[in-house]
This record gives structure tokens, sequence and C-alpha cells, in this order.
């Protein structure tokens, strides 16, 4: 006897994604659904939206929850220290030679769709990512990871913040500069 067929964790959780857009779609957008039968079987049956236009609606209403939550998670991720290339890693950006962590900032902060073929090209003007630091507590003004010195890509910290300094103190040893 085979191995019985499992459903990852991630798999699950996709399931119920899709009977919660299914609901959004009946109780929100007000259509109904009718049982259909599955092909090939006679007892199993699905359920089949009566509009789907409600289904394209519940998709989207859901699909910009969502896309609001990454960018909130993300700007989260960065107040807690973490870097925009780890970001972009989570997201398993595939760049083309753009760096992983420049890409994800514009795709997040910047609402450019990664393209690979873009190949590093940015428009003049970047928009800004802001949260709060997690070490000093203070407004920090997320310019991105373009530069190299970790204070032309964040203002806003404290003289005294211990995350900043780490950063400085590590590109310090990087790049063997002294500002």
């Amino acid at each position: 006897m085979g191995e019985p067929f499992r459903v990852s964790e991630s798999g699950r959780a996709a399931g119920r994604i899709r009977e919660l857009v299914r609901r959004i779609a009946v109780e929100v957008f007000g259509t109904t659904e009718t049982e259909v039968p599955i092909p090939g079987f006679t007892v199993f049956t699905d359920r089949k939206l009566d509009d789907p236009l409600a289904g394209v609606r519940a998709a989207l209403l859901m699909r910009s929850v969502a896309e609001a939550q990454l960018y909130d998670y993300a700007r989260s991720a960065r107040a807690a220290g973490r870097s925009w290339d780890e970001i972009g890693a989570v997201l398993g950006l595939s760049t083309g030679g753009v760096p992983v962590g420049e890409e994800a900032f514009d795709w997040l902060v910047c609402g450019r769709v990664p393209d690979p073929e873009r190949k590093g090209i940015r428009s003049w003007r970047t928009p800004s990512a802001y949260w709060r630091c997690t070490s000093c507590d203070a407004q920090v003004t997320d310019d991105g990871p373009f530069e190299s010195h970790p204070a032309d890509n964040e203002t806003g910290h404290t003289d005294s913040c211990t995350r900043h300094q780490a950063d400085i103190a590590a590109w310090k040893q990087r790049t063997g500069w002294d500002d």
C-alpha cells in the first residue's frame, strides 16, 4: 500500500484562504452557491459560486488586505532589525543582478513590481518607509538599501541607538572606511 496523501501546512493554509474568499463572496458580495458533482464521482460534490464576479471581488479584497499586511510586516521586520536583503529573500525575489534588498524595497515601498530585466534602473525619486526603531524608540525614515553607509539609508535614530551604531560599526568593518 502506498504512502497516504499528505497536504503540507502551507497547503492547508492555502485551502483555508480559498474557503475564506468563497465565504466573503457569499456573505459580503451577495452571491449564492450551488453544489455541483465532481466528474467521475457519484458521491462527491464541489461548491460553485453562482456569480463568479462576486468571487473576483472577494479575491481582490483579500489581495488588497494581504498587500497592506505585507508592507506592514516588512516595516515591522525593518524595525526589529531585519535587513531589506532578508526581506527580499523571504519574498523569493529573483533580481537578475539587482541586489535583492533593493528589489524588495522597490516592490514594497515604491510599488514597482520586481522586473529582472530592469537591471538596477530606478526612477529619480524613491519613496521612503517609516517605522519605529525597537532599539532607540525613534521614528526612522528608511530610504532603502541603496547607499553604502547606514546613515545614508536611515535617518532619525538617536545618537545613542545601539542598533544603528552596530550597523555603522559593521559597515566600517566591511568597508575598512572610517566615516
